[in-house]
């Protein structure tokens, strides 16, 4: 029987590397289902990415640290930020304001590092017409009565009132869900479920042949 000669190229023995860049992510969601949690859990599970700390006008809660959980600024600071362009978003929620910083996200993306937001829908839309090749991932709850329930549980940071005006945004925000690449339902209890999913995420968009080249 003749035998059958395979013509192996120069690179046949080369390693094949899957294409791989920096991320930026948007995660959205209603207030209380769960986003700090989430990416907070991301981080200690040793993702190598960056979460970006929004900047806010609003008061510091009682064991929250100005650079961590949020930068703090007045009001006069913070319209000095828009006017030199250094917010990528802003928009005032439940009274106050929230931006984006710019200069961190694009430090992280330059360096080869993810870098996630954890902002609302609003922010979210003003993200896709101002940046381009962004992942935007959607966090639910499993209905929204475990909102309900979530914002019972902390009477001290919130008003009647403003629990209530909290939950008309969240109904207003989860009609903005089909604007997203991807939903992940953050289950009462399977807070480890919603993780494994958005890791799954990450990994599906790092394996993409074509990777995404995101700009802001």
């Amino acid at each position: 029987m003749a035998s059958t000669n395979v013509s192996r190229g120069p690179d046949a023995d080369a390693t094949i590397q899957a294409p791989h860049g920096p991320l930026l992510v948007v995660l959205s969601g209603p207030s209380g289902v769960g986003k700090t949690t989430v990416t907070k859990r991301l981080v200690e599970s040793g993702w190598p990415g960056h979460i970006v700390v929004t900047v806010t006008t609003r008061a510091p809660r009682d064991g929250e640290v100005d650079g961590v959980h949020y930068h703090f600024r007045t009001q006069q600071e913070f319209r000095a930020l828009i006017e030199q362009d250094g917010l990528l978003e802003h928009a005032q929620v439940h009274g106050n304001w929230y931006g984006v910083p710019a200069q961190p996200v694009r430090d992280q993306l330059a360096a080869g590092n993810d870098a996630i937001l954890t902002i609302d829908t609003q922010g979210a839309q003003t993200i896709r017409e101002r940046s381009s090749n962004a992942v935007f991932i959607f966090l639910a709850p499993e209905r929204l009565s475990d909102l309900v329930m979530h914002l019972e549980t902390r009477p001290e940071r919130d008003t009647p009132e403003a629990r209530t005006l909290r939950l008309l945004n969240a109904e207003r925000e989860m009609e903005e869900r089909w604007k997203y690449d991807y939903l992940i339902v953050n289950r009462h209890g399977h807070l480890d479920d919603a993780i494994d999913r958005l890791k799954a995420i990450l990994m599906a968009e790092h394996s993409r042949v074509h990777p995404r080249q995101p700009a802001v």
